[in-house]
């Protein structure tokens, strides 16, 4: 084809949407498609994903101008949102039990056949589409294309993360993932459209895949275009990448076309060493070797990139493209794929929030300042840490070094030691309070800071207060105990017993109080690197709990991260254990009242029957939600109050159910509400009765940021060693410490409060006590937290 009138080629590029505050993955596709035109920006399988369409273009400046018009459209759409879009094989940052597939009825049923498959498809791909209108040269053409795959595959690596954060040592963890599907990998050496149409038929028939689009071969004849169509590459978040993708791809096709109307062979190879050398590249990306699979052997990529580029010369010649692409080849091979340069990032300060914001501003045409950091000193060999993958801070050694008076030598002091952390905790546990009434242990705390040299800040209603210690620095992080008890009566029999009939600290806030009085004596004697705040928050066990008049009073203004620590009595003293995600629930109430004409029971159809609407409400709803909320979420309900009768020959007309809800996951939170509001009108339609429901909003899942759990797993390394700590369960319980992270990152972490002899005590019960040896591991903690180098966010 001559340079005056070269092949069209067009893009299809696929986009994660990332919450800019928390960097996670975002279901709100159908909000942001819902203001974009929809004849170029469609949805995806997943609702985290948008796919964008490019026009087709004989040059490659049409086609970047068109791509870039197109990004910068949606970037700004979603940032109105609070979206941000980035362009790779995957993302880092993920809850895959948030995630949901779009529902349509294809992806529906795609989610019914594949299961896992389709739920775990947090990837998004780039696809080249060539124009090839003889269906059959485009059958025989993917054949011909099919060794030279791997070179375009490592030149879009951009996946080394797994969801979890997990470096997996893949270039193209999408690769992996792709592969499972049951029609990928390079096509069948077909002859013909007539052939290729059968295999497909054969495959639908077959019932493995449910339509023609879902033969997901590395390269295929467009199921609804007269193109050939590029499909092995990840999502590049560079243009340069797409375009130098594309350029190459067009040139390939051009070249085997030439070759295959000239009677020409094309590069014999077996299928068995293209998917493995598909496979080599998924693994290396440009860093490593490649391989070659005309020889067969190993070569270095930027030498198989450059012999692939000077091999399709005269083709791209031809288009005019030839400079342009020597140029962004070069360039590609210099500084690495996105993979690598990804990892970079995440090495300089070993947030893997820095992943997500190099590839947010990729993706938008930015460039993204990753701040320098000190090398750290060469460490001696040993056992490997549960914070290897992450860059460490290296502080720790210092913090432990009991020769350093600038040191943790103040345990050993006269201003603070373990008496007297154990004098203030008995204190506070022989004078407990409840919700907003905290009024004595307030001025406790108050006391103590301004005895510091603190200035203390008083809540408005004079329960609660929080201050700042160290530097006016911008970064500030904060660290928050609880002050509350629970109405429940102490049968522990300690000395120091609860003087408050009915009313004691049967959950361990007056340890985190106590923990945080003694970080406060430590961070004023030897001040922190940044500013901290300290917070002691009022009512954490009401309903929606005090956290959020905490922050209705500004203890979160200028706050970049907050950190908690909670007992934990299923944990032995001298362990502590956190996970990132979900580490609660939430926590709603569910009230049902109900009404109806009551009678004899021989004679229930004069009635409403209002004892079986209750049962039908009571198995029902459950059901209802157990087919309507992904299992992967935790959601559970629980009926705990069911009344309803007097006696057993007359039908009531009056009855109640009280229950509660709870859910791991967030999104799920939100929506439950509604779901429960529609499921019991449906439920009870059937039925004479009325009802009334009172459904009361509790609290959100406390969702640790998986930067902030790094930062509280390298703080408790630092204090317990990483033998001690421990991957902690997901909780039914509820936290009102979720609201803060509604606000900013953050994590919680538990402490292991057990004596390890002993029987293990519940929360919230009567005989609950503590090992009070738990406590100095819960100060160092705390403090260690505010020793991290870098306190950005």
């Amino acid at each position: 084809m001559l340079a005056s009138d070269p092949r069209k080629v067009g893009v299809e590029e696929e986009f994660h949407l990332i919450d800019l505050k928390t960097r996670r993955l975002t279901t709100r596709a159908p909000e942001l498609l819902a203001r974009l035109p929809d004849d170029v920006y469609v949805d995806e399988l997943q609702q985290c994903v948008v796919e964008v369409n490019s026009g087709v273009y004989a040059d490659l400046d049409g086609l970047r101008s068109d791509l870039e018009r197109h990004r910068r459209l949606l970037v700004d759409a979603a940032e109105d949102l609070g979206i941000g879009v980035a362009a790779a094989g995957s993302v880092p940052l993920a809850l895959p039990a948030e995630m949901h597939v779009t529902g349509t009825q294809r992806y529906g049923r795609m989610l019914a056949d594949y299961q896992v498959l389709a739920r775990e498809q947090l990837i998004c791909g780039t696809q080249v589409h060539v124009d090839l209108p003889d269906r059959d040269e485009a059958v025989q053409v993917a054949h011909r294309v099919a060794p030279h795959m791997p070179v375009l595959l490592a030149l879009s690596a951009s996946s080394p993360f797994r969801s979890d954060g997990a470096d997996t040592g893949y270039a193209s963890a999408r690769t992996l993932l792709w592969l499972r599907w049951p029609s990928t990998g390079p096509a069948a050496p077909v002859s013909s459209a007539a052939e290729y149409g059968a295999l497909i038929d054969d495959l639908v028939a077959s019932g493995v895949i449910s339509d023609p689009g879902m033969a997901y071969f590395d390269v295929r004849p467009s199921v609804k275009l007269p193109t050939l169509e590029l499909r092995v590459c990840d999502s590049c978040p560079r243009l340069d990448t797409v375009l130098l993708v594309a350029a190459l791809f067009r040139a390939l096709v051009e070249r085997e076309v030439e070759g295959l109307r000239a009677g020409r062979k094309g590069v014999e190879v077996l299928p068995t060493l293209t998917r493995a050398a598909l496979w080599r590249a998924a693994r290396s990306g440009l860093e490593e070797e490649l391989v070659d699979v005309t020889v067969p052997q190993a070569r270095p990529a930027s030498e198989l990139v450059g012999d692939f580029v000077n091999s399709l010369r005269p083709q791209l010649e031809e288009t005019g493209d030839w400079d342009r692409v020597v140029e962004l080849s070069a360039e590609a091979t210099a500084h690495g794929s996105s993979a690598a340069r990804q990892r970079q990032a995440l090495g300089r300060r070993g947030r893997l929030t820095d992943v997500v914001d190099l590839l947010l501003a990729e993706t938008a045409g930015r460039t993204e300042h990753l701040p320098d950091v000190e090398v750290p000193p060469p460490r001696e060999p040993g056992p490997k840490s549960t914070g290897a993958g992450r860059t460490r801070r290296y502080w720790s050694a210092r913090f432990w070094d009991r020769g350093d008076t600038a040191d943790m030598t103040w345990t050993e002091s006269t201003e603070l030691d373990e008496k007297k952390l154990v004098e203030w905790r008995r204190d506070l546990h022989a004078h407990p309070e409840l919700s907003f009434e905290e009024r004595r242990t307030t001025g406790v705390v108050r006391d103590h800071l301004v005895g510091l040299g603190l200035e203390p800040v008083l809540m408005p209603g004079g329960t609660g207060l929080w201050c700042d210690v160290g530097p006016e620095t911008g970064e500030c992080i904060a660290l928050r105990a609880d002050l509350d008890a629970l109405p429940v009566a102490e049968t522990t029999g300690l000395p120091f017993e609860s003087r408050v009939p009915g009313v004691s600290h049967a959950c361990g806030h007056d340890a985190h109080t106590t923990m945080l009085m003694g970080a406060a004596s430590v961070l004023t004697k030897y001040p922190p690197p940044t500013r901290v705040r300290l917070v002691f928050q009022p009512a954490e066990e009401t309903t929606p709990g005090g956290a959020v008049d905490t922050i209705a009073a500004g203890a979160l203004d200028g706050v970049s991260k907050i950190f908690a620590l909670h007992c934990d009595p299923h944990l032995e003293v001298g362990k502590l254990s956190t996970r990132t995600g979900p580490i609660t629930s939430s926590n709603d109430s569910v009230t049902v009242r109900l009404w109806s004409a009551g009678g004899h029971t021989a004679r229930p159809h004069l009635t409403g029957d209002l004892i079986h609407a209750t049962a039908v409400l009571v198995t029902g709803l459950a059901s209802v939600l157990d087919r309507r909320i992904d299992a992967r979420t935790a959601t559970v309900l629980t009926w705990g109050k069911v009344a309803a009768g007097q006696v057993a020959n007359s039908v009531p007309e009056s009855g109640e159910l009280v229950g509660t809800l709870r859910s791991a996951s967030r999104e799920t939170w939100a929506s439950l509400e509604p779901l429960v509001t529609d499921a019991i009108c449906h439920l009870l339609a059937p039925y004479n009765v009325r009802y009334e429901l009172s459904y009361l909003r509790g609290v959100p899942p406390v969702v640790n940021d998986p930067d902030c759990t790094a930062d509280l797993r390298e703080a408790i390394e630092s204090v317990v060693g990483f033998d001690h700590l421990a991957e902690a369960h997901q909780s039914s319980g509820g936290e009102d410490f979720a609201w803060y992270l509604e606000k900013v990152p953050g994590a919680m972490a538990r402490l292991g409060v057990w004596d390890g002899t002993g029987t293990r005590q519940e929360l919230h019960q009567p005989g609950f006590n503590l090992d009070e040896r738990a406590m100095i591991h819960g100060v160092r903690t705390l403090v260690a937290l505010t020793r991290l180098e870098d306190q950005s966010g």
